[in-house]
C-alpha cells in the first residue's frame, strides 16, 4: 500500500497594501497674518523686552534723580544758621 499526500500551494497570494492619509490641516495662522494683524508671538515678546527695558530705565532714572536730590538738599538742611551778632 503505497500512501501519498498533496499539499496545495495557493498561488492567490494575499497583498496587504496601506494608504497613507493625508494630515488633516492645522488651525495655526500663517506668520504673515500674524504680522499683518500685529499680533505675532515674536512681535509680542520684543514689545514686552522693550517695554520692561524702559520701565527700568525709567526707575533708574528716578532713583538717580532722588539720590542727587537728597544730596543736595541735606547739607543745606544740616548746616547750622548763621546767628546775626551786633
Amino acid at each position: 500500500m503505497k500512501t501519498s499526500f498533496t499539499t496545495s500551494v495557493n498561488t492567490n497570494q494575499t497583498t496587504q497594501t496601506s494608504q497613507l492619509i493625508p494630515a488633516s490641516p492645522t488651525s495655526l495662522e500663517q506668520p504673515s497674518t500674524w504680522m499683518r494683524d500685529g499680533y505675532s508671538p515674536t512681535e509680542i515678546i520684543l514689545a514686552a523686552a522693550i517695554l520692561t527695558s524702559l520701565s527700568i530705565g525709567g526707575i533708574a532714572t528716578v532713583i538717580v534723580a532722588i539720590t542727587g536730590l537728597v544730596k543736595t538738599l541735606v547739607p543745606v538742611m544740616v548746616r547750622p544758621t548763621s546767628q546775626k551778632t551786633k
